[in-house]
């Protein structure tokens, strides 16, 4: 309860039982990594995840109510260490514009750093996504991170705008998602990568970036 000072702490209770959730939460997910790895995406279901975890299938489902649940789960992860990597929605750093096509650059980057920090849950994701793909009421996402990047350079006349925003996003997100799961899939039979993800995705961003440069290629 709030005291006559106004300050709005939360009760001790409120605070243990969001530790415990979270506990179970983070549970839950590193159950399911450990399933998905050794036993694959679609031969895992929901009740071994709740096994492993030593929870009860009800706890589960109202943690997650489907596995395409937990796979967003950690997709939003990543999202959100993207962007507290990123400069800001204005492109700025320390005071200092960074062009559109280095924010894209770096995001490029940033993808390849992420996928490689964390094998394993890259196949696992990978796998999922392929295997959900056929029920999916809606086709591959589009990042918005590079959406909003390319609308940024068509902006500030750095990009032309001759193409939309999103279809520049959608080809960017397609080359990204092409590109991890060549990269990604050998690995699940213990093979080693096939190439370097951080230079090839690097060399694709290049042939969209001269594509995309007002006025001739990008420099």
């Amino acid at each position: 309860m709030n005291n006559v000072t106004g300050n709005s702490e939360a009760p001790p209770v409120v605070d243990r039982r969001a530790r415990q959730r979270e506990r179970t939460r983070r549970r839950i997910l590193e159950a399911a990594l450990e399933l998905f790895c050794a036993r694959g995406y679609a031969n895992t279901t929901m009740d071994d995840i709740a096994d492993r975890a030593d929870i009860a299938r009800r706890t589960l489902f109202n943690h997650f109510p489907a596995k395409q649940a937990i796979l967003a789960a950690w997709r939003a992860e990543r999202g959100e260490r993207l962007a507290a990597a990123l400069p800001g929605a204005a492109g700025e750093e320390d005071g200092r514009q960074v062009s559109a096509a280095d924010l894209l650059r770096r995001q490029f980057a940033l993808f390849a750093r992420l996928s490689e920090s964390d094998v394993r849950l890259t196949i696992v994701l990978v796998q999922g996504r392929m295997t959900e793909i056929g029920d999916a009421g809606e086709p591959f996402p589009t990042f918005e991170p590079l959406r909003a990047v390319v609308r940024l350079g068509q902006d500030r006349g750095e990009f032309s705008a001759a193409v939309p925003a999103q279809t520049v996003a959608e080809v960017l997100s397609a080359c990204y998602a092409d590109t991890l799961s060549r990269w990604a899939l050998p690995q699940i039979t213990g093979r080693s990568a096939p190439f370097a993800l951080g230079p090839a995705l690097s060399a694709k961003l290049e042939l969209v970036l001269g594509g995309l440069a007002a006025g001739g290629p990008d420099r």
